[in-house]
């Protein structure tokens, strides 16, 4: 089974993330198909780039099953921070309207994915949460850059300290996505949202994207390499193992 689905049709890319069994976790080869789709997503040029995941969950975040099975979990983590990275670099520079259709879950990373685009469909059984501090782990995935500059730092800082689930409700309100609706409604109402971003002129996206991309996220390569290496460092520790274990006793 691919791991990552890849269509193109009359101007719009989808990139599914296909592991439904593990709510789409991050393992390397979902990582390096996100990341084959994207630069496949550059060379079809379109116009909106939708990224969703299959199975009615979005992203769970890092595959801890696989960070706990792994001989060497920091080279593992390190090794996906690299690619991910790539990742939300390309979507950032992309001249293409990005749309994350966030259902079930986005945690970690797969929040951090869904922060990166340029527009956030969320259902309202959605549940976010940042999660890397209930496994012993800083942020990754622009956690640490997207976040605190939609949200302000107090809030930031409560939504890593405390770990809690995040509503969409209350997603709504700090701005961490744009739309909510109905889980049955969702593709409805990303086609009404494709529809709609369609019918204004398109030639700017290129430059307005760079023009955000200069004002809120000028040091973005920076922040991603340092992301990666303290999540990498942590993950070096023999406690993160033992948080692993502990956090998967509780579920």
């Amino acid at each position: 089974m691919e791991v990552v689905l890849y269509s193109h049709d009359g101007g719009v890319s989808t990139i599914t993330l296909n592991r439904p069994e593990k709510k789409n976790a991050m393992d390397y080869e979902l990582l390096k198909g996100l990341n084959e789709a994207l630069k496949k997503a550059e060379e079809d040029n379109p116009q909106v780039i939708v990224i969703r995941g299959a199975g009615g969950a979005f992203c769970s975040g890092g595959d801890i099953i696989a960070f706990r099975d792994a001989d060497d979990a920091e080279s593992l983590i390190d090794k996906e921070a690299a690619v991910l990275n790539d990742s939300i670099k390309i979507i950032r520079k992309s001249p293409s309207i990005v749309i994350a259709v966030v259902e079930g879950v986005a945690v970690g990373a797969g929040m951090g994915l869904a922060l990166a685009c340029d527009i956030s469909i969320a259902t309202k059984n959605t549940i976010m949460n940042m999660g890397y501090r209930r496994i012993g782990l800083t942020p990754d995935g622009g956690g640490s850059i997207f976040l605190p500059r939609i949200i302000g730092l107090k809030r930031y800082n409560e939504l890593y300290l405390f770990s809690k689930n995040i509503d969409m409700a209350k997603a709504l309100e700090m701005g961490l996505v744009n739309i909510v609706c109905e889980a049955e409604e969702i593709d409805k109402t990303l086609e009404g949202t494709i529809k709609e971003l369609l019918s204004l002129p398109l030639e700017t996206i290129k430059y307005f994207k760079d023009l955000v991309n200069a004002s809120l996220f000028p040091d973005l390569d920076i922040m991603l390499d340092k992301e990666r290496f303290y999540v990498a460092q942590m993950a070096s520790k023999p406690l993160f193992k033992e948080r692993i274990v502990q956090f998967l006793k509780k579920k």
